[in-house]
């Protein structure tokens, strides 16, 4: 696509979105907007040097081997646009996440995000969702989702060791079973409001630690289960999805075994 015709398509669909859809949908023209296209699946912002094209490669292999680990194989190849600058990052709309995962295949990263582990965990979404139905998927609550990604990425922000942190320094957190009711993106993004988990860019500001309580409760309550029923029961756990049965049903189910 030509930059004339990409730029009348983002008008076109701006004069329907707003201005906040308009700075998302630059996620699908991204040579436009300062981007340079470093492998099919890989845009890198064009001030990058080589040095850092390559660390960003070889960290979306390493992120590529983790969700192959996980599942015995990958079926999802998300685009993956990568910001080295928050001026960036911030012109495709996003500010405080450090990645961001859209349902199309498209993964943006901040510079703060710049690791395999962000990577992993926003890819844990993609290849999630493109190996469930509709139905499974419009039925997969958050908590989940989220809670599986913190598990398989391993980023120390929402590690066993954070959460270990959290409730020795009595720090607000949801219990297991306010978790629960964490189905909805809408209640989940509310909990991440209310906990805090979104005020890490002011924290750092004023000198103050990372605080994570919602992706570490999640973290928490899924890295036993993912542990106890391993690749086939994870497998399983979507065949089953996909069947009809009921999220509650299958987890608890499986998570007799792991307490």
């Amino acid at each position: 696509m030509t930059h004339l015709k990409a730029s009348l398509l983002l008008l076109s669909l701006s004069l329907i979105a707003g201005c906040s859809g308009l700075q998302r949908i630059k996620i699908y023209a991204p040579e436009t907007f300062g981007l340079s296209q470093v492998t099919p699946n890989l845009y890198v912002e064009a001030s990058a040097d080589k040095a850092a094209q390559l660390k960003i490669r070889e960290i979306m292999e390493q992120a590529e081997n983790t969700i192959d680990a996980a599942y015995g194989s990958v079926e999802s190849h998300p685009v993956v646009l990568a910001c080295v600058s928050e001026s960036c990052y911030e012109a495709f709309g996003e500010k405080d996440t450090r990645a961001k995962s859209y349902g199309d295949g498209h993964i943006l990263l901040s510079p703060r995000g710049l690791n395999w582990h962000f990577l992993a965990h926003e890819w844990s979404h993609t290849e999630l969702h493109s190996r469930l139905s509709f139905m499974a998927f419009w039925y997969l609550p958050a908590w989940f989702d989220e809670g599986l990604a913190v598990a398989l990425s391993e980023a120390p922000e929402h590690s066993e060791q954070h959460w270990n942190n959290l409730v020795a320094s009595n720090t607000p957190r949801p219990t297991r079973k306010e978790l629960y009711t964490f189905k909805s993106l809408s209640q989940w993004y509310d909990a991440v409001h209310q906990y805090g988990d979104d005020k890490n860019m002011e924290r750092k500001a004023k000198g103050e630690p990372e605080s994570y309580p919602v992706y570490a409760a999640a973290g928490h309550e899924l890295r036993p289960w993912v542990a106890s029923v391993g690749r086939q029961g994870l497998l399983a756990f979507i065949t089953r999805l996909n069947n009809g049965e009921g999220v509650e049903t299958i987890y608890y189910s499986a998570d007799k075994a792991v307490k």
